[in-house]
């Protein structure tokens, strides 16, 4: 139940690049990188097996200037705000946003070609699915 969460993700960001969780030593400014939670479940109904399951992720947004951290983190928010993941088997909320960390620069980082750390944001997103 795990993956299909994290593939309904994956399927509203898929116009966008992004990396799953590994960033290679050297990529490609701008970028984004996503991480995913295993979700937590719990039940709704009196009886029976959990029916309930929350999600959330996180992604990095990273560029060379707050300017850039700015773009790339929209892109994504445009993608999945308010979106509706599509889970087989399970109804799933829209999603949400939950917090946001300012623009920094991640100063154990230096770009070689510019000789400037990157700049990146957080931003973590939530939704909940149930048993369809």
């Amino acid at each position: 139940m795990i993956l299909e969460h994290h593939d309904a993700i994956r399927a509203l960001l898929a116009p966008l690049p992004f990396y799953d969780g590994q960033v290679p030593a050297k990529p490609t400014y701008p970028y984004r990188v996503v991480y995913f939670d295993t979700g937590t479940e719990s039940g709704t109904k009196l009886e029976g097996s959990s029916d309930r399951a929350e999600f959330r992720f996180q992604i990095t947004s990273v560029a060379e200037s707050p300017q850039g951290v700015a773009i790339v983190a929209d892109a994504a928010r445009s993608k999945l705000i308010d979106a509706t993941p599509v889970v087989p088997g399970r109804v799933c909320t829209r999603i949400d946003h939950e917090t946001a960390i300012p623009v920094r620069a991640n100063e154990e980082v230096t770009n070689p070609n510019t000789d400037l750390h990157p700049m990146y944001a957080v931003d973590t997103y939530h939704f909940s699915s149930f048993a369809g």
